[in-house]
């Protein structure tokens, strides 16, 4: 393989100019992407979205480096080896960024149904014997309960979970009252994001009426 084939061989000066604003104008804009939309996706629970951000973050700073480069007219031996070492980073981190929100979300997100364990009647009302766990990819954990009443108005509630996994417990309540008339459905918000494989070792929720 010959240095022309694998551009090595510098261009003319108007071209590696031009070449070079190209190449930081790539990397420049893959900073823009990284800043002010990955992290904002991520943050509003848009994985495969984040995942296609920082794979393209890190393309863009591939390919600006690669032209960069190309413009370059230094190409000892240790400078070759820096840019080929930068190239297999940044080739390397695209197929990172471009995989770990999806995994982590998946791995981390889910629903499961637990054993409501004590505090299942109150003055004019009746909760299931089972709750609904949800941690999402908001990084919210939520508790749904299905409450049985006759024309009143729900109770503000707080639920104690429980885990055998050795996770602390956690609280959840709701933050406002709602009319129930036969059944309802009560969202109680929790004060900590619980991951999949935790919720998944729920040992009981205690509900009582504040």
């Amino acid at each position: 393989m010959t240095n022309d084939t694998i551009g090595l061989t510098a261009p003319s000066p108007a071209r590696s100019r031009s070449m070079r604003a190209a190449g930081w104008t790539l990397v420049v804009l893959g900073v823009v992407i990284s800043w002010v939309w990955s992290v904002e996706l991520t943050i509003v629970g848009e994985p495969v979205n984040a995942s296609i951000a920082g794979a393209a973050t890190l393309l863009l700073f591939c390919a600006g480096i690669i032209l960069i480069w190309r413009a370059s007219p230094h190409r000892g031996r240790g400078a070759t080896l820096v840019f080929r070492a930068a190239v297999i980073g940044t080739a390397v981190g695209a197929i990172v960024a471009g995989t770990v929100p999806v995994a982590v979300a998946a791995s981390t997100t889910g629903t499961v149904t637990a054993t409501v364990t004590s505090g299942t009647t109150g003055d004019g009302y009746r909760l299931a014997g089972v709750a609904i766990a949800t941690s999402d990819r908001y990084h919210r954990t939520t508790l749904d309960l299905t409450v049985s009443a006759s024309d009143r108005t729900t109770p503000r509630l707080v639920a104690t979970v429980s885990f055998t996994d050795g996770t602390s417990d956690i609280t959840c309540a709701n933050t406002r009252q709602s009319w129930t008339h036969d059944i309802s459905t009560v969202a109680l918000a929790c004060d900590d994001f619980i991951p999949l494989a935790s919720l998944k070792t729920v040992s009981g929720i205690s509900v009582t009426e504040r």
